[in-house]
């Protein structure tokens, strides 16, 4: 919503005429000719299609994506390893030097199993 809000304050008000959960799907649309669509760079850099595509830059335009890792609450057996795999992401954040994931915990865990272990 505030990128769109962004583009009508600049005098541009899109028209959303389809929204595609599917990268490939989206860009066989731009490719098309039906429109314009935002991707990650890394997608486009890898497709290596008959039918490229123009990848625009606008200055002062940086979109930061948020990504959560998900699970539920009770692993069972594998709790041991999902704990360690997570120890491993909090280890590249802070390598990265990138802001801290945000970690919710749901309510009736004991404190003693919400951290994460390390490894041994």
């Amino acid at each position: 919503a505030s990128l769109i809000d962004r583009m009508e304050r600049a005098g541009f008000t899109p028209m959303i005429a389809a929204e595609i959960h599917n990268m490939h799907m989206q860009l066989a649309f731009v490719q098309s000719g039906y429109g314009v669509g935002l991707l990650p760079a890394r997608f486009i850099a890898r497709n290596h299609s008959i039918d490229p595509v123009k990848v625009l830059h606008p200055p002062s335009f940086e979109l930061h994506r948020s990504v959560a890792i998900v699970r539920v609450a009770q692993l069972g057996a594998l709790g041991k390893t999902v704990e360690l795999l997570a120890h491993g992401f909090r280890q590249l954040f802070e390598a990265a030097d990138t802001t801290k994931p945000v970690t919710r915990h749901q309510r009736g865990v004991p404190p003693n199993r919400r951290a994460a272990r390390r490894p041994k």
